[in-house]
C-alpha cells in the first residue's frame, strides 16, 4: 500500500484530521500554552516554598522527618529551571530577531546557534520535566509528611 503525500495545510490531532489556514495559528497557541504553563510552575514552585513561612507547622513537619532542606531546594532547582529556560529562549530569540536581515550577522557563528536553539522544542520539555519531576517528588514528600 502505497501512503498518498498529506498537504501542507493539513495538520492530525487526535485520530481526526483538521483543515488548518494558517500553521502561524497553531504556534501562537503553542506561544499561548507555553506563558501560561511557565508561570503556573514558577508561581507553584515559589508559592508553595513560602507556605513555608506562613505556616510554621509545614516547615516543623518536613523538618522532623529531615526533608526541610532538600524540599525547599527541590522546589528552587524547579524554579530555577524555568527562569533559565526562559533566559536561553529570550537571548536567543533576541538574536534571531535582530540579525534575521543582517546579511553581515545574519551568517555568524552566533545567529546560526541562535536560529537552532530557537528551533530546538527538546529544551523546553527537557525543562518542563525537570521541572514537573522535582515539582512531583517535593508535593509528594509533603503529601507523605501529612498524610501520617
Amino acid at each position: 500500500m502505497v501512503d498518498a503525500p498529506v498537504p501542507e495545510k493539513v495538520v492530525a490531532k487526535a485520530t481526526a484530521v483538521v483543515e488548518v489556514d494558517d500553521v502561524s495559528d497553531c504556534f501562537t497557541a503553542y506561544l499561548e500554552y507555553n506563558k501560561i504553563l511557565r508561570t503556573w510552575f514558577v508561581a507553584f514552585g515559589v508559592g508553595v516554598p513560602a507556605l513555608f513561612l506562613v505556616h510554621p507547622e509545614i516547615a516543623q513537619g518536613l523538618l522532623a522527618r529531615h526533608l526541610l532542606e532538600q524540599v525547599a531546594t527541590v522546589f528552587m532547582v524547579g524554579t530555577a529551571a524555568q527562569v533559565f529556560g526562559g533566559l536561553i529562549n529570550e537571548v536567543a530569540n533576541w538574536y534571531v530577531y535582530r540579525w534575521t536581515n543582517d546579511e553581515d550577522k545574519g551568517n555568524s557563528l552566533l545567529f546560526r546557534l541562535a536560529n537552532a536553539i530557537s528551533d530546538y522544542f527538546w529544551i523546553d520539555l527537557a525543562v518542563d520535566l525537570l521541572t514537573i519531576a522535582c515539582f512531583g517528588w517535593a508535593a509528594w514528600q509533603l503529601l507523605t509528611t501529612f498524610s501520617k
